[in-house]
């Protein structure tokens, strides 16, 4: 009988409970639809510039503001108060996502590696070998040459710049520079070789001093290299034409692996988010190793000490 009683107690104190846990369930509904809301409107009071990447960075950059990592003047950084902790917060995709918070400048998509280049003269150089070398097609596909008159480096040459950019098909509309052109004589004209792979620079320096070359240019982004002949004025070319480099197929995977980390970070953030805020996933997960009732301040404590660990 008293085995009995126990269960109908039992029954009525879950039955005066169920209301507070449907209550608790509709409270715990409103503040995440609310938290969703309120991370919208933030990130979009977030100044946010055309270099931020949004997809990635939506989840970590919110996340850092809720916890008022990031939320401080960051026009003077010298005195920003809250850099420090917006680059511990922002941990590994601080790079991709500091212009989201403003504390760097956004990166400028035109501001392409393979645009820099370093540049060097070649001591003892051999102009017959590498003319010999450079006369005709290469068998064996190592390097693929480009001759053009020198004095497209006088023409297209900026002062300043170091560059040289031959535009083949303006120059031959132009019947000016093309008359200036038809001056030179054919043994002025210059001679480049782009090594079909990519090398480091050693390797494209030994390269190039190897074929008797008077110059090399190595560009930064994949490594392509480019020996440059001794009728040059200046540079060569600036722009890279190195056959296999960078390697397409290697190149997509690269690409794919960054994709695929990035991806993975994004989980990664979004799920510290949700766990910062469902906390009535962690008060059941306590509740199960806590049943009885008079241990309600230790599943406190331990939930405490839980969103301070997070955070």
């Amino acid at each position: 009988m008293k085995k009995k009683q126990a269960n109908i107690d039992l029954v009525s104190d879950r039955s005066i409970f169920s209301p507070i846990r449907y209550k608790e369930d509709g409270n715990t509904t409103t503040t995440m639809r609310l938290y969703i809301v309120g991370l919208l409107v933030l990130w979009c009071c977030l100044d946010v510039s055309e270099g931020c990447n949004e997809a990635l960075c939506v989840s970590i950059v919110s996340k850092c503001m809720l916890i008022k990592s990031c939320d401080c003047d960051m026009t003077d950084i010298r005195n920003c108060s809250c850099c420090k902790d917006c680059n511990m917060c922002l941990s590994t995709l601080y790079t991709e996502c500091c212009s989201c918070v403003g504390m760097c400048p956004a990166p400028d998509p035109e501001e392409g590696l393979h645009l820099t280049s370093t540049i060097e003269e070649l001591k003892a150089p051999i102009p017959e070998l590498f003319d010999v070398l450079t006369e005709e097609k290469d068998e064996e596909m190592r390097w693929t040459t480009y001759t053009y008159p020198a004095h497209y480096d006088a023409l297209y040459f900026k002062p300043g710049h170091g560059m040289l950019d031959v535009n083949f098909g303006a120059a031959e509309k132009d019947h000016n520079r093309k008359s200036i052109i038809q001056q030179g004589k054919k043994d002025d004209n210059c001679t480049v070789a782009f090594m079909s792979d990519c090398l480091s620079l050693k390797r494209c320096k030994m390269s190039c001093k190897s074929m008797g070359a008077s110059r090399y240019r190595w560009f930064h982004e994949h490594g392509c290299c480019q020996c440059i002949g001794s009728a040059c004025i200046n540079y060569g070319l600036n722009k890279p034409k190195c056959g296999l480099c960078p390697d397409e197929d290697e190149d997509d995977d690269d690409e794919g692996d960054e994709d695929e980390h990035d991806v993975k970070e994004v989980v990664k953030e979004e799920k510290i988010i949700e766990e910062l805020v469902d906390k009535e996933a962690v008060i059941k997960q306590f509740e199960r190793k806590h049943e009885d009732n008079n241990k309600k301040e230790i599943i406190k404590d331990e939930i405490d000490e839980f969103d301070i660990k997070r955070v």
